[in-house]
């Protein structure tokens, strides 16, 4: 289809007592437009004489986002005056782009909303605008550049792993469990660099923090003691949970190594390892086994696998019996509850079990601390495993992140959907920042 003057006026929202001159045609698969806008008064932004004249006129070549299939290039003829008074020279204004930038204003606008998107990468973008990649990380860089977010109340932190270095492989996350809000990202999860991140946020507003959420790290619970002194820790309960299939996991391997690869024990054992982890195994219609020679269930599965090793049986039900202590208890109950528990494994026969019981006690406080709900809502890092995905999906989309401050402000522009770009532009420089 071949656009009209009246339909390039239209999208570049030009109206046709502005235009002096405009034209369109088409090299090779680039539309390039030729215009120039009428002459306009206006005065020397030096000393506000209107004695002025033109000195000549500039050709300027714009990228602009008029299509999406094809280029398209403005050959914009600006005009250059001189100051009759103070002999400065200056451009007219135009309503396409800044001085000194050759992409337009509507092209900068549409990369920095589909920037906006977690799927979205910076080829992606440049592609579908016609652009070079470093323009359009240009782009990001001069009006995206996001400060910290102030801390609140209750705090989730988090690692996802980044690798924007040799030396650094996760980053820490932090956000804010009331409102779901990314707060920051620190550029490691290394104890001195937490602790320096900390040390450099004002004592009040830290103070202002009542509860920390994090995974069973020692370096979190650290850092917190030491900088967040009126916070309380809450262990995540899905890292304890995770902790205890873990632990039932080791001893079915243990057991598993006792048996011959071509026995029953062992096909079973490694075939259906995952009824020993799965929250609830419902029962299921039954289905021909070759292997066992008989119509057998998931249910009846498990009962073979549970009749293999007394310690397996025993680990198994007592994983299950604290899920079910995780979900039914509440605060007030939680001490009590947990402290029986805790003795009930002592009697375990499995060394992964006493090792388990030795992690509960080192983090008893903390886990305790995850029945406290707030708003309706108990304490965990669920949240956090949502935003953790969008961070790895932002990065492995763009095959990973040298920059880490880019990585950092892309993630925060977006998964917060009220920060929007700083159209004045900034002038710290990212590109070799990290």
């Amino acid at each position: 289809m071949s656009l009209t003057n009246e339909m390039i006026s239209d999208v570049l929202n030009l109206s046709q007592d502005d235009i002096e001159h405009l034209s369109s045609c088409r090299i090779n698969k680039t539309l390039v437009i030729n215009v120039r806008l009428k002459k306009k008064t206006c005065s020397c932004p030096n000393c506000g004489s209107f004695s002025i004249r033109i000195k000549e006129y500039k050709l300027r070549k714009i990228h602009h986002s008029l299509l999406s299939l094809d280029p398209c290039i403005l050959n914009y003829q600006a005009r250059r005056y001189i100051c009759s008074d103070c002999g400065i020279t200056f451009y007219e204004d135009n309503p396409f782009s800044n001085q000194g930038v050759n992409i337009s204003n509507l092209t900068i606008l549409n990369v920095l909303k589909e920037l906006k998107e977690p799927n979205a990468t910076f080829s992606s973008v440049a592609k579908h605008h016609h652009i070079s990649v470093t323009q359009t990380q240009e782009i990001f860089d001069r009006f995206v550049q996001i400060s910290r977010q102030p801390l609140s109340k209750i705090l989730c932190m988090d690692e996802v792993y980044t690798q924007t270095s040799r030396k650094n492989k996760y980053s820490c996350l932090i956000l804010d469990f009331l409102t779901n809000r990314l707060l920051d990202i620190v550029y490691d999860r290394k104890k001195y660099s937490l602790l320096n991140y900390f040390e450099r946020i004002p004592k009040e507003e830290r103070n202002r923090v009542e509860f920390v959420i994090i995974d069973m790290y020692e370096t979190y619970r650290t850092v917190v003691y030491r900088r967040l002194p009126n916070a309380k820790i809450a262990v995540d309960s899905f890292h304890v949970i995770k902790n205890f299939n873990q632990t039932v996991r080791n001893v079915r391997i243990r057991i598993m190594k006792r048996f011959d690869k071509k026995s029953d024990e062992y096909y079973l054992l490694k075939k259906f390892s995952w009824l020993l982890e799965a929250s609830d195994v419902r029962e299921n219609r039954s289905k021909f086994n070759k292997r066992l020679r008989r119509y057998i269930n998931y249910p009846q599965i498990l009962d073979l696998i549970l009749k293999i090793s007394p310690e397996l049986e025993n680990a198994y039900k007592l994983k299950k019996k604290y899920a079910h202590l995780n979900r039914y208890t509440r605060y007030d109950e939680a001490d009590k509850k947990l402290w029986t528990f805790i003795d009930e494994m002592k009697g375990s026969p499995c060394p992964e079990i006493q090792k388990m019981r030795k992690t509960l006690i080192h983090w008893f406080e903390e886990i305790k601390n995850s029945f406290i709900i707030i708003n309706g809502k108990r304490l965990s890092n669920g949240i956090m495993e949502s935003r953790n995905g969008i961070a790895k999906e932002i990065k492995n989309n763009a095959n990973g992140y040298r920059n880490f401050a880019r990585y950092r402000n892309r993630c925060l522009y977006v998964m917060n959907p009220d920060i929007t770009p700083n159209l004045a532009g900034c002038t710290k420089d990212l590109r070799m920042h990290n």
